[in-house]
């Protein structure tokens, strides 16, 4: 059973602003109010984190609001595991535990079985000094929100996942679907698609993303001056070009961001446009544009010459690429449209040099940066997206000029997404292989090629590259 109800994406409920009970510590009761929103109210985690953290002043304390985001993050990802051990200590079904109890009693699990090792960048302990205060602090939670009639099971529950979580989890088969999502803290849809599809490899990916990745990336601007430096505390990409990495800590990188020097962009996701081979003067079109990552990059590589056509469905999402465009100085070579991907306009239709399109897909590539997405994505959804996926692709076919070059990418490590899309080839493509520093870098055959979470790639990605056949009538 998922651990989201079914709520079809109700807006929050209207209620009271709840105060913070005087024992509980500002880090917990903000993941505590993370984690409600988000399971009760079907609200994005970050989102609501973000809010909660504003709300409550967290940001004026690094290290406290650090801890409530890892807290929080960890306890939503973790929720299905966290949610076995509770319902055999308790031996009810948790659908008759009150939710704010419910909610209590994932933190604390979480915080024992989970955190109680972990340090951070400074030696210091991520979880509690000790797990009497994980226990303490969970029972204050469910004192204050709840009352007293819920205070000694819930004490009771965390007093035996302390001692007996880890050998409940111990009992379960990772040969079993149903019991390694338990263990992964996924949907069973999804373990079964991924295993049928990739056996191990495809499992291995799905557990490293509920690993903290070592690194985070981003592309060097090649639009501004000085883009070969290195910034201090920076590593160039051992496998990426133009990419750097960054281990712990990225303040100190902020300043560039802040210039546009540097942009925050996942080394798979750079590699997509590395994907499309750009040559100064291309007219290049990306079909699902936001927040512009990808956009900024293409128009980064033109050579002052050509133009960059960057389609986003919602206002507000155009108005990212808009404000990342101005920041990185190339404003003047990106024009952003606010329309449907898929609504054909005649005048476009064999105007485009190279066409991108990084298709909306499921995201089971990227879940460690999305701590919530696993559970708002459902089996019978996949189809739906399928279908979009290939009307997308069928308008970009018709948008490229004979000769030109398409990628298709996804952010998913769904065959269903990816391989069964491209394969058979679509009408009026043939295969292009990949350039070389694609190759290199991923596991790639010829045309198609992936990014596996893991290792220095923290996304899974998938990339195939087409060339529009000559002489084929739009």
């Amino acid at each position: 059973m998922s651990p989201l109800p079914s709520k079809g994406g109700a807006p929050p409920r209207t209620e009271r602003r709840l105060k913070r009970p005087t024992k509980v510590t500002p880090a917990r009761w903000a993941a505590w109010l993370t984690v409600r929103r988000t399971f009760d109210d079907d609200a994005w985690t970050d989102r609501a984190f973000a809010a909660v953290a504003e709300q409550l002043g967290l940001d004026a304390d690094p290290r406290e609001r650090a801890f409530a985001q890892r807290l929080a993050y960890g306890t939503v990802q973790g929720a299905k595991r966290l949610d076995h051990v509770i319902g055999v200590l308790g031996k009810r079904p948790l659908a008759k535990l009150d939710p704010p109890v419910l909610h209590a009693l994932r933190i604390g699990v979480h915080e024992l079985l989970d955190l109680q090792q972990e340090t951070g960048e400074g030696g210091e302990r991520l979880g509690s000094a000790s797990a009497h205060a994980a226990v303490s602090q969970a029972v204050e939670l469910v004192r204050g929100v709840v009352g007293e009639r819920a205070v000694a099971f819930t004490n009771a529950i965390l007093r035996r996942a302390q001692v007996d979580g880890a050998d409940i989890l111990a009992k379960l088969d990772p040969a079993d679907d149903g019991d390694l999502a338990v263990l992964l803290s996924m949907p069973e849809w999804l373990v079964t698609r991924v295993r049928t599809a990739h056996g191990q490899r495809g499992i291995d990916a799905l557990a490293a993303q509920n690993e903290p990745h070592a690194g985070t990336a981003f592309r060097v601007n090649a639009a501004h001056a000085g883009e070969d430096e290195v910034p201090e505390g920076a590593e160039p990409s051992a496998t990426v070009p133009g990419a750097i990495v960054v281990a712990g800590s990225t303040a100190a990188m902020s300043p560039a961001v802040d210039a546009g020097r540097l942009v925050p962009q996942s080394l798979s996701s750079q590699l997509v446009t590395l994907a499309l081979d750009v040559q100064p003067g291309d007219r290049v079109l990306d079909m699902c544009a936001a927040p512009g990552g990808k956009t900024t990059h293409v128009a980064s590589l033109l050579g002052g010459r050509g133009e960059v056509v960057a389609v986003e469905l919602h206002e507000h999402r155009a108005d990212s690429v808009r404000a990342l465009a101005s920041r990185t100085g190339t404003r003047e070579l990106v024009r952003v449209r606010v329309g449907d991907a898929t609504a054909l306009d005649a005048a476009d239709v064999g105007r485009f040099d190279r066409v991108l399109l990084d298709a909306p897909c499921t995201g089971t590539g990227v879940l460690a940066a999305r701590p919530d997405a696993r559970w708002k994505r459902t089996d019978a959804g996949v189809a739906e997206l399928v279908e979009l996926q290939r009307e997308l692709l069928a308008t970009a076919v018709r948008l490229l000029r004979p000769g030109g070059t398409l990628v298709y990418s996804t952010c998913s490590i769904l065959r269903e997404e990816d391989e069964d899309v491209v394969d058979p080839t679509p009408a009026g493509l043939e295969p292009a292989q990949l350039p070389q520093a694609v190759r290199e870098a991923t596991d790639c055959d010829g045309h198609v090629a992936r990014t596996w979470p893991g290792g220095e790639f923290a996304e899974g990605f998938f990339i195939a590259r087409f060339t529009k056949l000559a002489g084929e009538v739009a």
